[in-house]
């Protein structure tokens, strides 16, 4: 039996620590690798259900629907998923103005495993909001009696003072419910393009909208959808078709894929369109333009300023606010 001294509690000391440092070293190792491992498989299954692909597809679907006349740039950055699971992208909010997309701002997307603590902010440089468009109801649906549009001051004489040479974005309301169609009938003569029209979807009569302002005369309310030109994915939620606006050949079309796209986000949680996407009665809304179609009340188009301020004689028109102005870019009719 070895005599315990110095030297051997020295020498014990120093294996113990060498076995020690050797065992954390072992786990850390260990750690890293199964970290190494879980990072992988997770990134591998995010690409593979397109995680961010169906967040943009499903964001920019909803951005389109309750802000008129502003989309997302199908140019997504993405970056990798984080260890708690978070998927964080971004893409450029674009405004049409004639013929020309304008960048206005940045959708920034960040996904947690959670849809209650997960949000989508917009940074808009230079607007207070991102879009400056509210649209009046021409009637009370409770009662029929008729109510007046929210017109913004010196809309008209803004435009007559405007050079020939610019194209602008001109949003209204109407002076009764129409359908869609009609809507489109009455601005078939102008040489414009209707790019949003607010849907009227049961408001007030099959639910009370989450938010609303207004008076004994007027009433906007604030949780609409509009209809835009329909857009279509493939089955990696790649865009695979977009109308760029509303006419008499696209309209049949637009409606149809937005309810097939309504359709497919009600059958994701609650959560996931009502909380995330910001998409209230989304299911009252689906119900109501199914049974009844889509009956409007507005439009935001763009053309040229000096076709546009021809919409002041039209009877049908109430509410009107001037939007973006840029210069000239437009084909002529005929052309």
């Amino acid at each position: 039996m070895t005599d315990w001294n110095k030297d051997l509690e020295k020498r014990i000391l120093r294996k113990s620590r060498f076995t020690l440092a050797f065992r954390i070293i072992r786990i850390l190792l260990a750690v890293l690798l199964v970290y190494g491992i879980y990072m992988m498989i997770t990134n591998i299954i995010v690409d593979k259900l397109d995680i961010g692909k169906k967040n943009m597809y499903y964001s920019s679907l909803a951005l389109e629907w309750t802000v008129p006349n502003v989309r997302g740039d199908f140019n997504i950055k993405e970056e990798k998923v984080t260890i708690f699971g978070t998927k964080r992208l971004s893409y450029n909010l674009l405004k049409k103005v004639g013929l020309k997309d304008v960048v206005i701002g940045e959708a920034q997307v960040k996904k947690h495993l959670s849809n209650r603590h997960s949000n989508i902010t917009y940074s808009h440089p230079g607007l207070q909001r991102l879009s400056e468009f509210s649209f009046s109801l021409p009637e009370d649906p409770r009662t029929d009696r008729k109510l007046e549009g929210n017109t913004s001051p010196h809309v008209w004489e803004t435009l007559e003072m405007l050079p020939e040479g610019t194209v602008g974005e001109l949003a209204f309301s109407t002076t009764s419910f129409m359908e869609s169609e009609e809507l489109i009938e009455k601005l078939h003569s102008y040489d414009i393009h209707i790019l949003w029209m607010p849907l009227y979807t049961g408001e007030f009569v099959n639910y009370d909208p989450y938010g609303w302002s207004g008076n004994n005369n007027l009433i906007i309310v604030s949780d609409i959808i509009g209809l835009t030109g329909g857009m279509d994915r493939g089955e990696n939620y790649r865009q695979s078709h977009r109308i760029s606006r509303l006419d008499e050949d696209s309209i049949k079309e637009s409606k149809q894929l937005m309810l097939e796209n309504m359709k497919d986000l009600l059958n994701t949680s609650n959560s996931y369109y009502e909380q995330f996407l910001g998409l209230g009665h989304l299911d009252e809304k689906y119900q109501y333009l199914q049974k009844e179609g889509f009956i409007v009340y507005g439009a935001v188009v763009t053309g040229p300023v000096k076709e546009l301020l021809k919409l002041q004689d039209a009877p049908f028109i109430q509410g009107e606010q001037l939007g973006e102005v840029e210069l000239w870019d437009w084909e002529l009719s005929g052309q």
